[in-house]
């Protein structure tokens, strides 16, 4: 294999599936190779620039990240806000946590990427429909004269999918790596448990690859825009449970690209709800729901449509859970 196939074939299944952590990896490899293509991941390409603190490591005790009990009709659930990269120093997470996903019967996520055949989706939503943006984008030109393996491996692909693909190396070149991620972690953790998805991995692709070509152009372009110290201060608001931060990411992109709001998250929103209260519906044991933070905060958040529909909401943080 020439290092141009090398490269291409590390950088698409790097978009689905996790970069090889190393062997000191803390929970099983072969099923921790689920990356997320969801919205906090793509947002996070756009929208750092309102976040300028400086990162400050932490410990994974310390972490405080978006986590809420849910009681609907006699039943309960808990609700965690992830991200879908991260390190090993991320877990174990907090131990309030830890119990509530030990207390579990099933867990819950965005999508099943077992379910999925990547490989299709790929051929059916992954290639460029617009043509090749290289040319007309001058911070793109020269992001490729520096990483010209990489936009090689990436030629002929959608620019959505560069821009997933873009992301996910520049976290892993500050030490981030989809092996780590949130949902990775809990679905390697499941045991016997059922795993049920919100969504599935076809409907967000194929959501993600119909926005406008200035869209996907724009989601490029601030993938390479956005600084080091930006995206490391996202996985800090995180780490903090900053959610005033986590909404202001969110509520930057209503004028810079409105399409990415209104439809990966406030019309997701809503349809994760709705399928929520059908697993509350459904299930008699208690849930542990794993859904990208960038849902639990700010306008029409996914905790604010369950208390519409008669959910009690606690946040773990502020009350005993």
């Amino acid at each position: 294999m020439t290092t141009s196939q090398s490269v291409r074939k590390t950088a698409i299944d790097g978009l689905i599936h996790a970069n090889k952590a190393n062997k000191a990896n803390k929970f099983n490899k072969a099923q921790a190779r689920a990356g997320y293509v969801n919205s906090l991941m793509l947002l996070s390409l756009l929208v750092l620039s309102v976040l300028l603190a400086s990162f400050n490591a932490q410990s994974a005790g310390s972490d405080r990240p978006p986590f809420f009990k849910i009681q609907y009709q006699g039943k309960q659930a808990y609700l965690l806000g992830s991200i879908h990269i991260g390190r090993d120093d991320f877990y174990p997470m907090p131990t309030q946590i830890e119990q509530a996903f030990g207390d579990a019967k099933a867990l819950v996520v965005e999508a099943d990427i077992a379910k999925a055949n990547v490989p299709a989706l790929l051929k059916r939503y992954g290639l460029s429909q617009i043509g090749d943006v290289t040319s007309s984008s001058n911070a793109l030109h020269q992001y490729c004269v520096n990483n010209a393996a990489l936009c090689q491996a990436l030629s002929g692909y959608a620019p959505w999918l560069k821009a997933a693909q873009i992301s996910l190396y520049r976290f892993g070149s500050l030490g981030y790596q989809a092996d780590f991620g949130v949902d990775s972690y809990w679905v390697a953790k499941k045991g016997a448990r059922p795993l049920l998805e919100l969504e599935s991995v076809a409907f967000q692709f194929e959501l993600i690859s119909s926005f406008k070509p200035k869209t996907q152009q724009l989601m490029l372009e601030e993938a390479i825009a956005a600084d080091d110290a930006e995206m490391l201060a996202l996985i800090s608001a995180w780490r903090a449970g900053d959610s005033k931060a986590l909404a202001d990411i969110m509520s930057e992109q209503a004028d810079a690209a409105p399409e990415l709001v209104t439809e990966l998250l406030w019309r997701r929103n809503h349809n994760m709800t709705a399928k929520i209260i059908e697993l509350f519906d459904a299930n008699k044991d208690q849930l542990f729901i794993v859904i990208g933070a960038g849902h639990l905060v700010g306008e029409q958040a996914i905790p604010d449509l369950l208390k519409a529909k008669g959910a009690v909401i606690i946040e773990c943080w502020l009350s005993d859970c």
